[in-house]
């Protein structure tokens, strides 16, 4: 899936069977792995698997508290997606941080300007 982000036939495409909504490139970016990436991706990971046995845990007796440890499974969740691809959504998600996004943004890999044929991704510079 990560090569067909960069096939020319492809490029311009944002809901087709091999789209997957993400290869428009106004609405999502991609970035460059920095140096604290294992690190980011090893937390998330951790975070997540925390998440979902604290849920197990508290989900009977403490059906709000668990509600907390559900917004940090779907937190870290979703940050290791976006690490593994390392595409991000440029206008956030539900309920993410956009300060994480602006991190990722300050990441971002450069658009070349050669390989596009639409006048809406270079009107985007």
């Amino acid at each position: 899936m990560k090569q067909d982000f960069r096939q020319a036939k492809y490029l311009n495409e944002s809901g087709s069977k091999k789209g997957n909504w993400f290869l428009n490139r106004l609405d999502y970016f991609e970035f460059h792995q920095y140096p604290g990436y294992k690190k980011h991706l090893i937390g998330s990971f951790a975070l997540f698997i925390f998440s979902i046995v604290m849920i197990i845990e508290l989900m009977l007796n403490h059906f709000f508290i668990s509600l907390v440890f559900c917004y940090l499974a779907y937190f870290s969740c979703l940050t290791l997606i976006i690490l593994k691809r390392k595409i991000c959504k440029l206008n956030g998600y539900t309920l993410y941080p956009s300060k994480i996004i602006q991190f990722f943004r300050h990441r971002e890999k450069q658009i070349n300007l050669k390989d596009f044929d639409s006048s809406a991704t270079i009107n985007r510079q």
